[in-house]
């Protein structure tokens, strides 16, 4: 009886076995009809499921995707070569290289996330030089010609439904709660867009060499200014660098606008490059301008960074 005993749980014994190698050989089975693209897109699903949860650091070149296009340049104010009382006709050139993406056809950007903006421009069928060859000058409501001491570039905000200014402000190179300043006004020249992934690539470098490489993109060369002809609007601009690109970089929105208000969500706003004409005793013209289309400015982004 202890042997028939025996042999029967040695039989039982033997069945279990059977069913765990089953399963094993089954689970075998499933593992090998995955490749790992499958893998990798389930993942890939599973983590798209929820957005905030990769966080994209705020030095990423990711962080840089080309935004919305600026309109047509318009002109405000007719501008004159004084030899010859030509009449000149500016281009602005603009472009946002960080800070908005195209959502369900709207582009949003977010408060707390910088972006960057470079602007130039330049005169239609006129060589590149020209400052450096000549004066200009704009006509008065009067019809009195006035004199243009400089050109400069100016970075402005608005909201669309009541054309109230927005105030844009700049940090320093430290993401804290360090100073914060408004957006320059570039005392400019004529000059040549860089291409976007220049703007990408340059946007961490600190190296002392590269950084002056750098500017020759976007500052005339001491050379050039000392090249220009007397009586030239060149020879007298202030001192100091003279643009060539104005680069806006780590700009945002006032805090001032409270995202909360529900009567803020559906708002839209512009970014508008203008190029001014500097006159004396401190005043100024508008020449021309270059606008974004309405983008939406949210209060929370979902990097949250």
């Amino acid at each position: 009886m202890r042997r028939k005993s025996k042999r029967s749980l040695t039989v039982k014994q033997r069945k279990k076995q059977v069913v765990k190698a089953r399963d094993k050989n089954s689970k075998k089975e499933q593992v090998s009809l995955n490749s790992p693209e499958d893998l990798k897109n389930d993942c890939s699903e599973v983590t798209n499921t929820n957005p905030n949860k990769r966080k994209v650091a705020p030095r990423s070149s990711d962080q840089f995707k080309v935004g919305p296009d600026f309109d047509d340049t318009e002109v405000h104010r007719k501008c004159f070569i004084s030899s010859t009382k030509e009449h000149i006709v500016p281009v602005i050139s603009a472009r946002i290289d960080r800070g908005f993406d195209l959502i369900n056809n709207e582009w949003v950007g977010y408060k707390r996330n910088y972006f960057t903006l470079v602007s130039t421009f330049e005169f239609l069928d006129q060589p590149g030089d020209l400052c450096s060859n000549t004066k200009f000058h704009i006509c008065d409501d009067e019809g009195k010609e006035v004199n243009i001491e400089c050109f400069a570039i100016r970075l402005v905000s608005e909201c669309c439904e009541n054309d109230v200014g927005v105030v844009l402000v700049q940090h320093t190179p430290k993401r804290d709660r360090g100073p914060q300043y408004l957006p320059p006004v570039f005392v400019s020249v004529p000059g040549v867009l860089p291409e976007h992934e220049v703007i990408k690539s340059s946007a961490n470098i600190r190296n002392g060499v590269k950084m002056s490489q750098l500017d020759r993109l976007f500052y005339l060369e001491e050379n050039k200014l000392k090249q220009a002809k007397e009586g030239s609007i060149l020879k007298g601009y202030p001192k100091g660098k003279v643009c060539t690109v104005a680069k806006y970089e780590r700009m945002q929105f006032s805090t001032t606008l409270n995202y909360r208000k529900p009567a803020l969500l559906n708002r839209r706003f512009v970014l508008r490059v203008e190029l001014l004409a500097v006159l004396a005793d401190e005043k100024y013209s508008v020449l021309a301008s270059s606008e974004t289309p309405p983008l939406i400015v949210r209060g929370r982004s979902p990097s949250n960074y």
